[in-house]
């Protein structure tokens, strides 16, 4: 049984439509997992520890500490779709080269991040205009947070390579093994030391280190994974180097422009009504609800690279256009039940945050304008992981960079300054208009390539028929 649970999945070969479901649902688990343990870290400090200002300075690193994963944990798909190609290709060496380049690299990089976040961390809540009263216990946190950047970083790029290889179960495991050491470590530092603030930033960076130390360990004593590691092997090469950047940057630029404008709808949102708490404590209950919706959709567009990265490098697209609509429909039916959920209980989600009725009514109006549709940021997301897996990751960056900021900013700067349109509802309707048109220019993109792939693949395979 233990065995059948962390095999490394087939994604070539079978029923892909269930095994894309099968392969998304501890990742979307995982996801959940991180979303709760962060929710366990603000309980704690607020009653246990210093209350509602140290619970607000932990929430205020929030939107800092996102863009930060977001931006590097997309960089770390770069080795995500690098050693599912060489799988799909046959080309094992290849693979063992870039798990180890992978493996160093995240150590070097995460360093070097830790250290500058580490001495930046202040300005960084300056720049984002932290309140005077919060950002001394909002920078200890910061700072804490950022000398478990290595180990972060680590996780990151090895757990990509694990599902890259068809293995999303034991990424979950580790995180729910880690998780319960955060929740733990949470109580005792907080409630037992009285470390406030300091306390639950050490027990994140222990469970960082945990999940770390695990993710390691499995590379060395899995002998039955596809790429194990070997101390003689352990180096940069230079070839696995520049695809893992060539990959991976244009990633992480990706996710730094999707994440940027939400800086500037914030801000938007205090220009409707400065001086009412409840419309901001509704549009954050709402916004803290979208953050488990998302899960959903990252699960399916992350198992979607996956898949499509291993079949191209097996040069099957055929697969490739069946998992891209395998994964629009887990995509249509996961939306389908979020819908329902939001129209029926959405009263009963919020009350799990806010207790008045304009906070309610604010809430309720986000979740209708941006949780009901989130099926096109699926399609947007899903669209833009099978380009990827076909190694153009420059095409979803230039599309985000037009679609998801540009054209954001350009409708936040003019058509919302109308007085018509300076409304809630307007400024919402923001995200799936630019949902949209992002998915638009993406699915045109992915056509034009699947076309160019197919040239491609029969270029390359007519030689071999010839012989």
């Amino acid at each position: 049984m233990t065995k059948k649970l962390f095999k490394e999945m087939n994604m070539t070969e079978g029923n892909l439509f269930a095994k894309i479901g099968l392969f998304a649902l501890p990742l979307f688990l995982a996801t959940v997992l991180q979303l709760l343990y962060s929710t366990v870290d603000l309980v704690t400090v607020h009653f246990m520890g210093g209350g509602q200002s140290s619970m607000a300075a932990v929430a205020a690193n929030g939107a800092l500490i996102n863009l930060v994963i977001v931006v590097f944990a997309n960089m770390s798909m770069g080795s995500n779709v690098a050693i599912g190609n060489a799988k799909g290709a046959g080309e094992h060496d290849k693979a063992k080269k870039i798990l180890h380049t992978s493996f160093l690299v995240s150590i070097i990089s995460g360093i070097a991040v830790g250290i500058i976040g580490f001495f930046t961390s202040r300005l960084l809540l300056e720049l984002m205009k932290t309140d005077a009263h919060i950002i001394d216990l909002a920078t200890t946190y910061l700072k804490i947070y950022f000398l478990g950047m290595p180990f972060l970083m680590i996780y990151n790029y090895l757990s990509q390579i694990m599902r890259a290889i068809g293995n999303s179960s034991t990424p979950f495991f580790i995180l729910l093994i880690s998780g319960i050491f955060n929740v733990v470590a949470d109580i005792a530092f907080v409630a037992w030391f009285k470390m406030d603030v300091a306390g639950v930033a050490i027990a994140t960076v222990i469970s960082e280190v945990i999940s770390a130390l695990l993710s390691t360990l499995y590379f060395f004593i899995d002998k039955s994974s596809y790429v194990v590691f070997k101390w003689k092997e352990m180096r940069i090469d230079k070839g696995a180097l520049k695809e893992i950047v060539r990959l991976g940057l244009p990633a992480g630029l990706q996710g730094f422009f999707f994440a940027l404008p939400n800086v500037f709808i914030q801000a938007k949102l205090y220009t409707i009504a400065p001086d009412n708490p409840d419309l901001q404590d509704g549009a954050i209950a709402a916004s803290n609800i979208e953050s488990y919706i998302y899960a959903g959709i990252e699960a399916i567009f992350a198992a979607t690279m996956s898949f499509t990265a291993q079949n191209y490098g097996a040069k099957k697209i055929k697969n490739i256009n069946k998992i891209y609509g395998y994964s629009l429909i887990w995509n249509f039916m996961f939306c389908a039940v979020v819908a329902l959920v939001i129209i029926f209980a959405n009263r009963s989600l919020l009350g799990l945050f806010v207790d008045t009725e304009q906070a309610f009514a604010s809430g309720k109006e986000r979740l209708m304008v941006i949780g009901l549709t989130y099926c096109l940021d699926g399609i947007m997301d899903i669209t833009s992981s099978t380009i990827r897996g076909c190694r153009r990751s420059m095409f979803p960056m230039i599309t985000t960079l037009i679609g998801c900021t540009v054209v954001r900013i350009i409708l936040l700067e003019t058509v919302f300054n109308i007085p018509y349109f300076h409304t809630v509802g307007w400024l919402y309707s923001v995200y799936p208009i630019t949902w949209i048109i992002t998915a638009t220019a993406n699915i045109v993109a992915m056509i034009i390539i699947l076309k160019k792939v197919k040239l491609e693949f029969g270029e390359k395979t007519q030689p071999l028929s010839q012989n």
